[in-house]
């Protein structure tokens, strides 16, 4: 039997003060049987607060809090949990970490506005991590850069002791992927670095965003799911008129797909790209 397990909180949709709404977004714990490592923090109190419980329900001792990319969502909980278990080091990829420190000051203001404080502030930044493996109770975690999602630098958490891989905004399930950040040349990226994970056979695939009745133990759906949507937006975005036709067309094909302000922002996105690379 394994030592290790994964305990993975979901945050609920939530609704944007100003209109719309913000995908559920993973934070997971990697518990062994004395300690823990935490992979993303959510972003809220309730967050924090529902992860801290889990962890201190568990017994075990956190000791890494491990950033996957550079999104807010998933590490806007740093400062909130740090103080909580100051054992605790945060650690990301030098890339991801240097990303966090150059947006930090905007990001604080932007997302303090974009949720009304509901967002926690935070002004911490994690360590570079030297090497590219963590452990919990002497079983390892391979960090693997493995690059474009719905924004480069997207590292995954892979974990061959229960052939589980943390895919970080690599991977979605069953709710609309953010490409509103990137254009068609990302786009065939981020399907190449979904074959990746893919090529490490997993077992297990927790997605940076997914609905939470969801499992986790379905990589076929979430990764096929992933990648199809993808061709699907790609092909809408150059055959339809409009990007209302882009979201019409897409909520066709994937009608229980949650969030669709993701997906209505980057059909608004790629429309508007589009017009400029055309002017």
């Amino acid at each position: 039997m394994p030592t290790l397990s994964l305990d993975v909180y979901t945050s609920p949709q939530r609704d944007l003060p100003a209109g719309g709404s913000f995908s559920p977004t993973t934070a997971t714990l990697v518990l062994g049987p004395t300690e823990a490592i935490l992979v993303d923090t959510g972003y809220t109190l309730d967050d924090v607060h529902e992860v801290a419980r889990r962890l201190e329900t568990s017994g075990r001792s956190l000791t890494t809090i491990y950033i996957t990319h550079a999104h807010p969502d998933h590490y806007l909980g740093l400062e909130w949990l740090l103080t909580r278990f100051p054992q605790a080091r945060a650690v990301a990829v030098p890339a991801v970490a240097d990303k966090i420190a150059q947006e930090l000051d905007i990001t604080r203001t932007r997302w303090t506005a974009m949720f009304d404080g509901l967002a926690l502030d935070n002004s911490y930044i994690p360590e570079p991590l030297e090497g590219t493996v963590l452990s919990v109770d002497g079983h390892e975690l391979r960090i693997l850069t493995i690059g474009q999602g719905d924004i480069p630098h997207n590292t995954v958490v892979h974990i061959p002791a229960i052939e589980a891989v943390i895919a970080g905004d690599i991977v979605y399930n069953g709710i609309n992927p953010f490409l509103a950040a990137s254009g068609p040349n990302e786009w065939q990226q981020w399907i190449a670095s979904i074959d990746e994970v893919a090529a490490l056979a997993p077992r297990i695939v927790v997605a940076g965003h997914k609905r939470p009745d969801l499992p986790d133990d379905d990589p076929a759906a979430s990764l096929d799911g992933t990648r199809a949507y993808i061709d699907a937006f790609t092909d809408a975005v150059n055959d339809k008129d409009t990007a209302r036709d882009v979201v019409r067309h897409l909520k066709s094909l994937f009608p229980d797909y949650g969030n669709p302000s993701a997906l209505i922002g980057s059909a608004a996105a790629a429309f508007k790209r589009r017009t400029n690379t055309h002017a």
